[in-house]
């Protein structure tokens, strides 16, 4: 498979009406396969990830930065160079990507999946869902309590 599935250009001069949005490329993610994506990964997410995400979850930039684990000057030379992610960040988006699609689907809206992910969340230890998305277990957790939500079981 051709690692230009991972990498969607949304330098300046090619933004457009038909750029994709984080949720367009996110559920993209998620029809692949597992080896797809771990392909994904190896290679380096786009700097679009960071970019989508910031808009879609409307976070500043010093957010967006720590969510992948880089510095807000990093962001910002990534963002005019298109540069690849490296592979800790390109995992932590893939996690994201597999958690807002899941709570797309438990919410049935994409802003109420959006709220619920930036609202901290008691059943969370009073974290934001998309912040927890920075780890293996945080993610599994957020997992966990979207999949209760879903099946109407103990948070």
């Amino acid at each position: 498979m051709s690692s230009s599935k991972y990498h969607v250009d949304v330098r300046p001069s090619s933004l457009g009406a038909d750029t994709p949005n984080f949720w367009t490329i996110a559920i993209r993610l998620s029809l692949m396969s597992e080896r797809e994506r771990i392909s994904g990964i190896r290679s380096g997410f786009s700097v679009t990830w960071l970019l989508t995400a910031k808009t879609a979850f409307d976070l500043n930039e010093s957010a967006i930065a720590n969510f992948a684990g880089i510095a807000v000057k990093s962001l910002r030379q990534r963002s005019e160079k298109t540069k690849l992610l490296g592979l800790p960040a390109s995992e932590r988006f893939d996690r994201l990507a597999q958690v807002a699609v899941l709570s797309e689907t438990v919410f049935e809206a994409r802003s109420a999946a959006r709220d619920w992910m930036i609202t901290p969340n008691d059943s969370l230890g009073g974290e934001a869902p998309f912040f927890l998305c920075r780890t293996e277990l945080g993610g599994r957790q957020v997992s966990r309590v979207l999949r209760a939500i879903e099946w109407g079981g103990v948070v």
